[in-house]
């Protein structure tokens, strides 16, 4: 068997365990998100000081996992990160597109 993907950063910890994609995030109340990895969609969304992480689902499974914000978006999840944590987040994102074969845009 093999061991969960953990990441952790600041308030947020995601695991994919098993072929599902589970995100946690600490504010005043802990929230969750959970899906299929295969089904996981990240909008990143720019504004002034920091940024938006949009999580949602795919319409089309070759859909990049992950990608800049084209338009609005209906998000299951969003986490907020300061402008500098991007690459790291980045970085995760681009490991779980090529473990679940997809690409990151």
């Amino acid at each position: 068997m093999t061991e969960p993907i953990v990441f952790e950063h600041a308030n947020v910890q995601v695991r994919v365990d098993r072929g599902i994609f589970e995100l946690f995030q600490r504010r005043n109340v802990v929230a969750c998100y959970r899906t299929p990895l295969d089904w996981v969609r990240v909008h990143v969304q720019v504004r002034r000081r920091a940024m938006l992480l949009h999580f949602s689902h795919v319409e089309d499974p070759d859909e990049p996992i992950y990608g800049r914000l084209m338009n609005s978006v209906y998000s299951l999840a969003t986490v907020e990160i300061p402008m500098s944590d991007e690459p790291v987040y980045r970085a995760f994102f681009t490991e779980l597109a090529e473990l679940s074969g997809r690409p990151i845009a």
